[in-house]
């Protein structure tokens, strides 16, 4: 019973040992990576404390997992949020940190796994909570050729790291799928939205269109085109240049963003260099045409503020006066 006990205790012993000395993951060249200690900070809005044996001479692009969380295991085709901080390889010293602001996104597709192999395959199957550090060296330069017979070319500068970035994975969440761009009304459709008052009106006053949107109306789900006058000139591709005076608002307000009208002249542009709703929209029309555009955001200028453009679904009145 006595020998039973002690081989049973002998074999826990060797399980805990083998759990706790687990190698480490690593992609690339990670050797340089391992003098590294971290210790976190308090929380995800607070840098870790690091050290490593300086200079951390990396010459060839590496990565290690530092410290394994216990989140969710990390998949491809998900959004990675992480914090960093950077560190001067030549001294150890911290060159700045994201820790205090918001995270950050990678995303594990495809595109990135060609890009940047190294951290793409640290990421995946680590879990959200983990701590990885990564190097990857700027490339050489290549030695300048020498000046007049008989010089010499000065030895190329080799590829050296001269940061060395540690990241905390704070998230992951899967990639929403890219929404369908919105399609073309049908002409019966866009009659009906009309025939509902649900599409926007136009009056001309001294040359100049005022748009009304209608009022408590959704905007429509596709690209919905009103002919309030059918030229008979040239009809438009998707390739032609135009010139046109036009005028645009926003459904949301009705404000006018932007009119040549206003300006006073016309304006000159090529129908592939648009906002998909004008290259869908004005294809097929005729020069001397006077349109209404209502295009949804996936085909105008998108959702998102940052880009100083208008957003949300716009409505443009378009009058062609000429193509090439």
């Amino acid at each position: 019973m006595r020998k039973l006990l002690s081989l049973v205790l002998a074999m826990a012993l060797l399980v805990l040992t083998a759990c706790g000395a687990a190698t480490p993951k690593t992609v690339g060249e990670a050797a340089p990576l391992d003098s590294i200690e971290l210790t976190p900070g308090a929380d995800d809005n607070t840098a870790p404390t690091v050290t490593f044996d300086a200079p951390l001479n990396a010459t060839a692009a590496g990565a290690k997992v530092l410290e394994e969380g216990d989140g969710a295991e990390i998949k491809a085709n998900q959004n990675v949020s992480y914090k960093l901080a950077g560190y001067n390889t030549e001294d150890g010293k911290e060159v700045g940190n994201i820790f205090a602001s918001e995270p950050q996104i990678l995303s594990l597709t495809e595109e990135m796994k060609k890009a940047d192999p190294e951290i793409y395959n640290i990421l995946l199957g680590s879990k959200v909570g983990s701590w990885v550090a990564y190097v990857r060296p700027t490339p050489a330069t290549p030695a300048p050729e020498a000046e007049g017979e008989g010089g010499s070319s000065a030895p190329a500068e080799p590829a050296k790291a001269s940061e060395v970035l540690v990241l905390k994975v704070v998230g992951a969440e899967d990639i929403p799928p890219t929404p369908e761009p919105a399609r073309m009304l049908e002409k019966a459709e866009v009659d009906k939205l009309e025939a509902d008052g649900s599409l926007p009106t136009v009056k001309f006053s001294e040359g100049k269109p005022a748009i009304t949107i209608p009022e408590g109306k959704e905007a429509p789900e596709g690209l919905a085109v009103q002919v309030l006058k059918q030229g008979d000139g040239k009809t438009l591709t998707e390739e032609s240049t135009i010139t046109a005076d036009y005028a645009g608002v926003r459904w949301e307000d009705g404000e006018v963003f932007d009119s040549s009208y206003d300006r006073g002249e016309a304006a000159s542009f090529s129908l592939n260099e648009v906002i998909p709703g004008w290259t869908q929209g004005l294809a097929g029309q005729k020069v001397g045409s006077q349109v209404v555009l209502s295009i949804p955001s996936s085909l105008a200028y998108g959702d998102d503020p940052a880009t100083g453009r208008p957003t949300g679904p716009l409505v443009f009145v378009v009058d062609i006066k000429s193509a090439k």
